[in-house]
C-alpha cells in the first residue's frame, strides 16, 4: 500500500525482495525496470526526492531494514539538487545509527560524487560501490537471490567488498 510517513517519503510498498532509495520517479521507474530485466522484483518504490534530508534518507532504509521481504538493497542516486555526499552520509548514519544489516550495493553519480565515494570508502561499511547502472543492477538482483537461496536452507550469508 501507499504510505506517506511523517518523514514524508512517496513509498510504496511492492511484492519483491529488492529494496529501492532512488531520487526522482523517472529514475525510480527506471531502476524498477532494470532490476526486472536482471530477474529480480523491486520490493517497493521509494522516491526520496530532489531535496531529501539526512533525517529522510535515514528513515528510508529504517523502513527497508525492518521489511523482511527485503534481501538486499540498491540505492541509486543522481546527484543534481541532490549532493550525492549528503546522500552517502545519510546513508551512512542511518547504517551505524539503525544498525543495518541488509546488503547494500550503492550508486551515486552527480554532484560531489568523489567526495561521496570517498566518505563509503573510509565508513569502513558493507556498502557495494557500482557506477555502472546495468552492472549495479545485476549485483543487487544476484545477492538477493543468494540471500533468498541460503535462507530457504538456514544458511545465513555475508558479503565482503572485493579488494
Amino acid at each position: 500500500g501507499f504510505c506517506r510517513s511523517k518523514h514524508d517519503l512517496n513509498y510504496i510498498g511492492l511484492d519483491g525482495n529488492i529494496g529501492c532509495v532512488v531520487n526522482g520517479a523517472g529514475l525510480a521507474m527506471a531502476t524498477m525496470d532494470l532490476i526486472k530485466l536482471n530477474g529480480g522484483e523491486p520490493a517497493n518504490f521509494l522516491d526520496v526526492g530532489g531535496g531529501a534530508t539526512q533525517e529522510q534518507v535515514q528513515a528510508a532504509f529504517i523502513l527497508l531494514n525492518n521489511d523482511p521481504k527485503v534481501k538486499a538493497i540498491f540505492v541509486n542516486i543522481f546527484g543534481g539538487i541532490m549532493r550525492c555526499d549528503i546522500v552517502a552520509l545519510g546513508v551512512i548514519k542511518a547504517v551505524q545509527q539503525a544498525n543495518i544489516v541488509t546488503p547494500m550495493v550503492i550508486r551515486l553519480k552527480g554532484t560531489y560524487e568523489e567526495e561521496a565515494k570517498q566518505l563509503i570508502e573510509e565508513s569502513n561499511l558493507r556498502l557495494i560501490p557500482e557506477d555502472n547502472l546495468d552492472r549495479a543492477a545485476r549485483k543487487v538482483v544476484r545477492m538477493a537471490q543468494i540471500i533468498s537461496m541460503a535462507n530457504e536452507v538456514d544458511v545465513n550469508v555475508k558479503f565482503g567488498i572485493p579488494l
